[in-house]
């Protein structure tokens, strides 16, 4: 599917690697771009994205996605500017084990809640969509478990779980569900590969990966990841 033309929303889109999937979406066409993240003011990087990718219509909305409602809000809004929502990537997260509570409501409840919204707008059975691409952003922690942050890791285990038992025999959507899982990246969390490399391989699966995979980018090196096949 090419990302030309299209419309685009992603979920802590002004973060580190957020930002950086904004970005590459936005050098690869993208004509409407909704970036949610939880600051009250509009981030710089905004502006500077009108700025630099003038012919694209760049929106901020302040969003916690821990509230579907906030999701609900903020879907509605997009779409009213928009022909079709197109691609919708997943990418808010928190890491504080000492709140686990809330690692979980954005890490997994985020992600399940913003696709089930995506999934109205979007899907082509029931005519209120076109088809399109949701990428959920998983993490190296949600393939092997890494003892130090059982939360987080439950979080990301469980976002590659539910991204892939949603697309499996889900054709009729019309939506392709993908799960990248970044290694250590530059960021709050992780000091090690450029967020860059981590958006540019955003876009490289969104055009040439199958449904319900899920790959690893690690030292800028785009993998895909074999897990047992969902039976039913």
């Amino acid at each position: 599917m090419s990302i030309l033309g299209q419309s685009a929303l992603v979920t802590g889109g002004t973060g580190a690697i957020g930002g950086a999937i904004c970005e590459e979406l936005l050098k690869s066409g993208v004509k409407h771009l909704a970036a949610l993240d939880l600051s009250a003011a509009e981030p710089k990087v905004v502006t500077e994205w009108r700025q630099k990718f003038p012919s694209a219509s760049v929106k901020y909305f302040q969003v916690d996605v821990s509230s579907h409602e906030q999701l609900e809000k903020c879907y509605a809004e997009f779409v009213k500017e928009i022909k079709s929502l197109d691609i919708v990537v997943n990418c808010a997260g928190t890491f504080d084990e000492k709140i686990y509570r809330k690692v979980v409501e954005v890490n997994l409840c985020g992600v399940i809640g913003s696709t089930l919204i995506a999934l109205e707008h979007m899907r082509k059975d029931k005519g209120n969509g076109k088809g399109g691409m949701i990428l959920n952003i998983s993490s190296v922690a949600g393939i092997t478990p890494v003892s130090v942050m059982p939360t987080y890791c439950a979080t990301k285990h469980g976002v590659s779980a539910f991204t892939r038992a949603l697309a499996h025999e889900r054709e009729y959507l019309g939506i392709k569900f993908f799960v990248l899982c970044p290694a250590g990246t530059q960021s709050q969390i992780f000091p090690d590969q450029s967020p860059a490399e981590v958006g540019k391989a955003s876009v490289q699966i969104m055009q040439n990966g199958k449904s319900g995979s899920v790959w690893m980018v690690e030292n800028g090196k785009t993998i895909e990841v074999t897990l047992p096949e969902i039976q039913f």
